[in-house]
């Protein structure tokens, strides 16, 4: 691979015309060759002279171990991979960023920051040593990197485990607060339908074998209307016909097979026993009844050919909720237990504070944990990126210094003008064909990759 144009402009050292990633960037990761008979020290001292001198940037060289090369067409074909890797890393690191922002309070973050181990991120970057011993240098490039990977993807599930369940808990706490604070039609039952409130009221909780009391919640303003009605709602639900044939309310004929062609639903009606319904409270702007309702019925057993089918048992409770909520009356699901011990939303709530309050604690433990391994993965996988594309760019065997710039906030512009003239080139002669043109590439003949600090 030859220096200069010898090969086609990587993402790393290519700055678009169009809507510019500098805007938030702090860091560069940069790599220059050492050119003749150079040392890594003579070209880093070139590189701090057209930097800091115009206060520009503030430049630290990185001294990494030797990686291993591989083959050209590795090198090239994992370069291809590097860039979607580093983004992907940078997604994990975010996301804990964004994480332990949300737990904790974004005033909380500035004043407690994730660290990497013991130090900032910025200083872990400036004065980057690479983890012999967690990351060996001398394994090959793509299986070092799979490595890398690997440690990363574990931390990802542990935060996608970790946020899940806390979420669930927030999302519960937030629903059990809305119905502690709701009407008669979100209000928690148990709490409303006490024994002294039932007593009072004189309303029965049937559940036998036929018959059903079911709970409903009607607007105040409704409630004449639901007086007038109640009886007839769902007067497709139940079927009423019988097994007499010799009535003509009947169900069939005779067909000698008891069922095969017995039609319940001839003849329909409401589920709802007349003269049933009850009020039993009121409040706000709701009132609250109790009506009893047919449990279900069978639908009838037939003979095919020598074997009994058995009917089915057909429950008219959803039926009938769906039919009312047609007229706007909501339906409520309880079963009344006087034996049973109530606890309150109230108490809930604080259990579920406890429990949320507890996972939060647990959440920002393990971002203060696992960001450090997160973010070290990040930078690793930085310096092989910029080792590959350096190889490829200037050629073997690898002969360049690494370094990381600080830059001076709105001087970037400036410190490509200043590499350029470390690397003795005018940068226009780099340009791709088309780079006049809006939204095309300029090319620089060094490595540059950004990292982002938030």
């Amino acid at each position: 691979v030859s220096r200069g144009r010898g090969r086609s402009p990587t993402p790393c050292a290519l700055l678009s015309r169009g809507r510019s990633p500098l805007e938030t960037m702090s860091h560069w990761m940069v790599t220059l060759p050492n050119e003749g008979n150079n040392l890594a020290e003579d070209t880093f001292a070139k590189l701090r002279e057209h930097t800091e001198l115009e206060n520009l940037a503030e430049a630290k060289q990185l001294v990494v171990p030797k990686l291993l090369v591989g083959t050209l067409d590795s090198l090239m074909s994992l370069s291809d991979e590097l860039g979607k890797y580093d983004s992907a890393i940078e997604v994990v690191v975010r996301k804990i960023e964004r994480q332990y922002s949300d737990v904790v309070g974004g005033k909380e973050a500035l004043a407690d920051p994730l660290k990497v181990g013991p130090v900032p991120p910025k200083r872990f970057l400036e004065e980057f040593q690479w983890d012999i011993a967690k990351y060996p240098n001398r394994r090959p490039l793509p299986e070092l990197v799979q490595l890398i990977l690997g440690g990363v993807g574990s931390v990802e599930e542990d935060l996608k485990n970790l946020s899940i369940n806390l979420s669930e808990k927030t999302q519960q706490l937030s629903a059990l607060n809305r119905k502690k604070g709701g009407n008669l039609a979100m209000a928690p039952l148990e709490e409303v339908l006490t024994p002294d409130v039932i007593q009072g009221s004189g309303v029965q909780f049937l559940d036998t074998d036929y018959l059903r009391t079911v709970v409903v919640v009607i607007n105040k303003a409704a409630e004449p209307e639901w007086l007038n009605v109640y009886q007839g709602i769902g007067t497709d639900i139940a079927g009423y016909g019988g097994p007499d044939w010799t009535s003509g309310g009947g169900c069939g004929q005779n067909d000698g097979n008891f069922g095969a062609e017995i039609d319940r639903q001839r003849e329909t009606g409401s589920p709802v026993v007349p003269g049933s319904a009850t009020r039993v409270v009121a409040e706000g702007e709701h009132v609250l009844y109790t009506v009893v309702i047919l449990k279900g019925q069978y639908e009838a057993g037939h003979i095919e050919g020598d074997e009994f089918k058995q009917g089915n048992f057909v429950d008219f409770f959803d039926n009938f909720k769906a039919s009312a909520r047609e007229k706007r009356f909501i339906v409520r699901e309880f079963e009344y237990d006087p034996s049973a011990k109530t606890v309150s939303t109230q108490e809930q709530a604080d259990d579920l504070d406890a429990q949320v309050q507890q996972q939060k604690g647990s959440m920002v433990r393990w971002c203060k944990t696992h960001f450090g391994e997160a973010f070290s993965a990040w930078v690793h996988v930085k310096v092989i990126r910029a080792f590959v594309e350096s190889v490829l760019r200037y050629g073997l065997p690898p002969n360049f210094v690494l370094a990381v710039l600080k830059l001076t906030p709105n001087k970037e512009k400036q410190v490509m003008q200043a590499l350029d003239r470390v690397m003795q080139v005018d940068a226009t002669a780099f340009m791709s064909d088309g780079a006049d043109e809006e939204g095309a590439e300029e090319y620089h003949p060094y490595v540059r990759l950004v990292i982002n600090q938030n």
